[in-house]
Protein backbone atom coordinates (compact mmCIF):
# COMPACT_ATOMS: atom_id res chain seq x y z
CA UNK A 1 0.00 0.00 0.00
CA UNK A 2 0.68 3.48 -0.51
CA UNK A 3 1.88 5.44 2.55
CA UNK A 4 2.56 8.76 1.33
CA UNK A 5 2.41 11.11 4.17
CA UNK A 6 -0.53 13.75 3.67
CA UNK A 7 0.10 17.27 3.70
CA UNK A 8 1.31 19.01 6.40
CA UNK A 9 0.35 22.86 7.22
CA UNK A 10 2.70 24.27 9.59
CA UNK A 11 2.07 28.03 9.49
CA UNK A 12 -1.63 26.92 10.67
CA UNK A 13 -1.21 23.38 12.68
CA UNK A 14 2.27 23.23 14.48
CA UNK A 15 4.15 20.01 15.95
CA UNK A 16 1.20 19.96 18.75
CA UNK A 17 -1.53 19.52 16.42
CA UNK A 18 -0.12 16.78 15.05
CA UNK A 19 0.65 15.11 17.81
CA UNK A 20 -2.74 15.55 19.04
CA UNK A 21 -4.15 14.08 15.67
CA UNK A 22 -1.89 10.97 15.58
CA UNK A 23 -2.84 10.74 18.78
CA UNK A 24 -6.42 10.23 17.68
CA UNK A 25 -5.59 7.81 15.99
CA UNK A 26 -3.72 6.03 18.87
CA UNK A 27 -7.17 5.90 20.44
CA UNK A 28 -8.10 3.34 17.98
CA UNK A 29 -5.79 1.53 20.08
CA UNK A 30 -5.97 2.03 23.34
CA UNK A 31 -5.53 4.09 26.77
CA UNK A 32 -5.37 7.78 24.81
CA UNK A 33 -8.36 9.49 25.75
CA UNK A 34 -10.77 6.55 25.04
CA UNK A 35 -12.15 7.00 28.75
CA UNK A 36 -13.52 4.36 31.03
CA UNK A 37 -16.81 3.84 33.20
CA UNK A 38 -16.59 2.17 36.59
CA UNK A 39 -20.26 1.19 36.44
CA UNK A 40 -20.72 -2.35 37.00
CA UNK A 41 -22.10 -3.90 33.58
CA UNK A 42 -23.03 -7.32 31.91
CA UNK A 43 -20.55 -8.42 29.75
CA UNK A 44 -20.84 -8.33 26.07
CA UNK A 45 -22.81 -10.60 23.22
CA UNK A 46 -20.54 -13.40 22.25
CA UNK A 47 -20.97 -13.68 18.33
CA UNK A 48 -21.56 -17.27 17.15
CA UNK A 49 -20.43 -17.11 13.59
CA UNK A 50 -17.33 -14.51 13.07
CA UNK A 51 -14.62 -15.78 10.78
CA UNK A 52 -11.47 -14.00 11.38
CA UNK A 53 -9.96 -12.86 8.11
CA UNK A 54 -6.51 -11.42 7.70
CA UNK A 55 -6.25 -7.37 6.81
CA UNK A 56 -3.99 -4.55 6.42
CA UNK A 57 -5.39 -0.71 6.64
CA UNK A 58 -4.23 2.93 5.81
CA UNK A 59 -5.48 5.84 7.97
CA UNK A 60 -5.33 9.50 7.32
CA UNK A 61 -5.58 12.04 10.14
CA UNK A 62 -7.30 15.71 10.00
CA UNK A 63 -8.33 19.10 12.28
CA UNK A 64 -11.25 20.75 11.06
CA UNK A 65 -10.64 18.66 7.85
CA UNK A 66 -6.92 19.96 7.40
CA UNK A 67 -4.91 17.19 6.23
CA UNK A 68 -1.90 16.61 8.33
CA UNK A 69 1.24 14.79 7.82
CA UNK A 70 1.77 10.82 9.11
CA UNK A 71 -0.59 8.07 8.62
CA UNK A 72 -1.51 5.59 10.89
CA UNK A 73 -1.52 1.35 10.06
CA UNK A 74 -3.50 -1.44 11.05
CA UNK A 75 -3.00 -5.21 10.39
CA UNK A 76 -3.92 -8.48 11.33
CA UNK A 77 -2.45 -11.80 10.77
CA UNK A 78 -2.53 -15.49 11.49
CA UNK A 79 1.02 -16.88 12.55
CA UNK A 80 2.09 -20.49 11.96
CA UNK A 81 1.17 -22.23 15.39
CA UNK A 82 -2.67 -20.78 15.40
CA UNK A 83 -2.33 -17.91 17.08
CA UNK A 84 -3.34 -14.12 15.98
CA UNK A 85 -1.21 -11.10 16.06
CA UNK A 86 -2.81 -7.76 15.91
CA UNK A 87 -0.32 -4.68 14.82
CA UNK A 88 -1.06 -1.04 15.28
CA UNK A 89 1.41 1.72 14.06
CA UNK A 90 1.52 5.58 14.06
CA UNK A 91 4.39 7.61 11.90
CA UNK A 92 4.61 11.46 11.81
CA UNK A 93 7.74 13.62 11.68
CA UNK A 94 8.16 14.29 15.69
CA UNK A 95 6.24 10.86 16.97
CA UNK A 96 5.89 7.15 16.60
CA UNK A 97 4.15 4.35 18.14
CA UNK A 98 3.27 0.78 17.51
CA UNK A 99 1.40 -1.73 19.37
CA UNK A 100 1.51 -5.33 19.35
CA UNK A 101 -1.22 -7.90 20.40
CA UNK A 102 -1.17 -11.76 20.32
CA UNK A 103 -3.57 -13.73 21.08
CA UNK A 104 -5.64 -17.43 20.88
CA UNK A 105 -9.07 -17.12 19.19
CA UNK A 106 -11.43 -19.87 20.25
CA UNK A 107 -14.46 -20.32 19.67
CA UNK A 108 -16.09 -16.24 19.78
CA UNK A 109 -13.39 -15.89 22.37
CA UNK A 110 -10.24 -13.90 22.55
CA UNK A 111 -7.72 -15.07 25.10
CA UNK A 112 -4.50 -12.05 25.03
CA UNK A 113 -1.61 -13.57 25.84
CA UNK A 114 1.20 -10.70 25.17
CA UNK A 115 0.92 -6.62 24.53
CA UNK A 116 3.57 -4.77 23.52
CA UNK A 117 3.74 -1.12 23.15
CA UNK A 118 6.95 1.03 21.73
CA UNK A 119 7.04 4.91 20.97
CA UNK A 120 9.53 7.00 19.64
CA UNK A 121 9.93 10.36 19.10
CA UNK A 122 8.01 12.89 21.38
CA UNK A 123 6.46 11.24 24.29
CA UNK A 124 9.73 8.55 23.98
CA UNK A 125 9.87 6.04 26.90
CA UNK A 126 11.09 2.39 27.29
CA UNK A 127 9.22 -0.65 25.59
CA UNK A 128 6.35 -1.33 27.85
CA UNK A 129 5.51 -5.49 27.63
CA UNK A 130 2.36 -7.48 29.39
CA UNK A 131 2.29 -10.92 29.65
CA UNK A 132 -1.27 -12.51 30.83
CA UNK A 133 -0.97 -15.50 33.22
CA UNK A 134 -3.63 -16.99 32.98
CA UNK A 135 -3.13 -20.19 35.26
CA UNK A 136 -1.88 -17.27 38.17
CA UNK A 137 -4.95 -15.29 37.32
CA UNK A 138 -2.13 -12.28 36.67
CA UNK A 139 -0.95 -10.04 34.12
CA UNK A 140 3.04 -9.29 34.69
CA UNK A 141 4.25 -6.03 33.12
CA UNK A 142 7.62 -4.81 32.30
CA UNK A 143 8.99 -1.32 31.15
CA UNK A 144 12.41 -0.60 31.34
CA UNK A 145 13.57 -1.62 35.24
CA UNK A 146 10.32 -1.51 36.14
CA UNK A 147 8.47 -4.77 37.01
CA UNK A 148 4.69 -5.23 38.36
CA UNK A 149 1.93 -7.62 38.28
CA UNK A 150 -1.99 -6.55 37.96
CA UNK A 151 -5.05 -9.09 38.96
CA UNK A 152 -6.56 -10.04 36.23
CA UNK A 153 -10.77 -10.77 35.70
CA UNK A 154 -12.35 -13.50 33.46
CA UNK A 155 -12.27 -12.45 29.69
CA UNK A 156 -10.26 -9.55 30.00
CA UNK A 157 -8.03 -8.09 26.93
CA UNK A 158 -5.57 -5.79 26.12
CA UNK A 159 -5.07 -2.22 24.93
CA UNK A 160 -5.21 -3.73 21.30
CA UNK A 161 -7.67 -6.58 21.03
CA UNK A 162 -10.42 -5.60 22.92
CA UNK A 163 -10.63 -3.60 19.69
CA UNK A 164 -11.44 -6.89 17.33
CA UNK A 165 -13.73 -8.25 20.19
CA UNK A 166 -15.69 -4.96 19.71
CA UNK A 167 -15.86 -5.03 15.85
CA UNK A 168 -17.40 -9.19 16.64
CA UNK A 169 -20.01 -8.38 18.53
CA UNK A 170 -21.32 -5.50 16.96
CA UNK A 171 -23.70 -8.04 14.89
CA UNK A 172 -24.91 -9.83 17.71
CA UNK A 173 -25.16 -6.42 19.75
CA UNK A 174 -28.68 -5.70 18.75
CA UNK A 175 -28.42 -2.28 19.62
CA UNK A 176 -27.21 -2.74 23.33
CA UNK A 177 -24.66 -1.63 24.87
CA UNK A 178 -20.88 -3.65 24.54
CA UNK A 179 -18.86 -3.45 27.49
CA UNK A 180 -14.68 -4.59 27.86
CA UNK A 181 -12.64 -5.61 30.81
CA UNK A 182 -9.14 -3.86 29.59
CA UNK A 183 -5.55 -4.18 30.99
CA UNK A 184 -3.99 -0.95 30.89
CA UNK A 185 -0.81 -0.68 32.95
CA UNK A 186 -1.64 -1.08 37.01
CA UNK A 187 -5.86 -1.42 36.63
CA UNK A 188 -8.18 -3.50 34.81
CA UNK A 189 -10.97 -1.44 34.38
CA UNK A 190 -14.26 -1.65 32.07
CA UNK A 191 -14.95 0.41 28.84
CA UNK A 192 -18.69 0.97 27.36
CA UNK A 193 -19.55 1.51 23.93
CA UNK A 194 -23.26 2.64 23.02
CA UNK A 195 -24.64 1.89 19.49
CA UNK A 196 -26.24 5.00 18.39
CA UNK A 197 -27.25 3.37 14.67
CA UNK A 198 -26.71 3.08 11.03
CA UNK A 199 -25.12 5.41 8.52
CA UNK A 200 -23.82 6.03 5.28
CA UNK A 201 -20.91 7.32 4.85
CA UNK A 202 -18.53 8.31 2.24
CA UNK A 203 -14.93 7.44 2.36
CA UNK A 204 -11.81 7.25 0.04
CA UNK A 205 -13.01 3.94 -0.30
CA UNK A 206 -16.83 5.15 -1.64
CA UNK A 207 -19.63 5.21 0.25
CA UNK A 208 -20.03 2.81 3.03
CA UNK A 209 -23.23 1.52 5.06
CA UNK A 210 -21.77 1.65 8.70
CA UNK A 211 -22.90 0.98 12.12
CA UNK A 212 -22.23 4.54 13.99
CA UNK A 213 -20.60 3.78 18.28
CA UNK A 214 -20.37 6.36 20.39
CA UNK A 215 -17.56 5.85 23.31
CA UNK A 216 -19.43 6.42 27.01
CA UNK A 217 -17.98 9.02 29.18
CA UNK A 218 -19.16 10.18 32.28
CA UNK A 219 -18.22 13.54 31.44
CA UNK A 220 -19.49 15.66 28.20
CA UNK A 221 -16.21 17.80 27.61
CA UNK A 222 -15.52 15.58 25.15
CA UNK A 223 -17.27 13.41 22.38
CA UNK A 224 -15.95 10.51 20.51
CA UNK A 225 -17.79 8.42 17.75
CA UNK A 226 -16.15 5.54 15.51
CA UNK A 227 -18.09 4.01 12.60
CA UNK A 228 -17.54 0.42 11.44
CA UNK A 229 -18.15 -0.73 7.73
CA UNK A 230 -21.74 -3.07 8.09
CA UNK A 231 -20.90 -4.93 4.78
CA UNK A 232 -16.88 -6.12 6.01
CA UNK A 233 -17.17 -7.36 8.87
CA UNK A 234 -17.36 -3.92 10.61
CA UNK A 235 -14.36 -2.95 9.67
CA UNK A 236 -13.33 0.92 11.09
CA UNK A 237 -13.16 3.27 8.55
CA UNK A 238 -13.84 6.37 10.55
CA UNK A 239 -13.26 7.96 14.05
CA UNK A 240 -14.41 11.56 14.85
CA UNK A 241 -13.65 13.29 18.06
CA UNK A 242 -15.23 17.05 19.30
CA UNK A 243 -13.46 18.62 21.90
CA UNK A 244 -13.24 22.48 22.93
CA UNK A 245 -14.63 23.41 19.54
CA UNK A 246 -12.55 21.27 17.64
CA UNK A 247 -12.92 18.17 15.38
CA UNK A 248 -10.12 15.82 15.29
CA UNK A 249 -10.85 12.69 12.87
CA UNK A 250 -9.04 10.31 10.92
CA UNK A 251 -10.19 8.20 8.16
CA UNK A 252 -9.98 5.06 5.80
CA UNK A 253 -7.68 5.02 3.05
CA UNK A 254 -6.36 1.76 1.66
CA UNK A 255 -7.30 -0.92 3.22
CA UNK A 256 -7.18 -5.00 2.15
CA UNK A 257 -9.32 -7.84 3.91
CA UNK A 258 -7.81 -11.36 3.19
CA UNK A 259 -5.73 -10.52 0.30
CA UNK A 260 -8.56 -8.43 -1.20
CA UNK A 261 -8.20 -4.43 -2.22
CA UNK A 262 -11.03 -2.62 -1.03
CA UNK A 263 -12.27 -1.06 -3.99
CA UNK A 264 -14.18 2.06 -4.23
CA UNK A 265 -18.30 1.88 -4.91
CA UNK A 266 -20.55 4.91 -5.11
CA UNK A 267 -23.91 4.64 -3.49
CA UNK A 268 -25.54 7.35 -1.94
CA UNK A 269 -24.85 10.61 -0.37
CA UNK A 270 -22.07 11.73 1.88
CA UNK A 271 -22.81 11.94 5.81
CA UNK A 272 -20.25 14.09 7.48
CA UNK A 273 -21.23 14.17 10.78
CA UNK A 274 -23.42 11.96 13.26
CA UNK A 275 -26.78 13.12 12.01
CA UNK A 276 -27.89 14.52 15.52
CA UNK A 277 -25.10 16.93 15.88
Amino acid sequence: MDKQSMTIHPNKYGANSLRVALAMILMLTGNTGFGATQTKTTKSTNPTAFTLKPYSAIYKASIKGVPLGGFGERSLRQNADGTWTLEFSADATFFGMKETSHFAFKGARLIANQYVQQRTGLGNKPTEYATFDWPGNKVNWQQGHRQWSTDLKPETLDNLSYQLKLRMDLAAAHGQPLHYDIADNDEVYQRTFTIEGEEILTTDLGNLKTVRVKIHRDSDERATWIWFAKNYDYFLVKLLQEEKGTAYTIEIKEAAIDGQPLKKKQTQKRSERPKHL
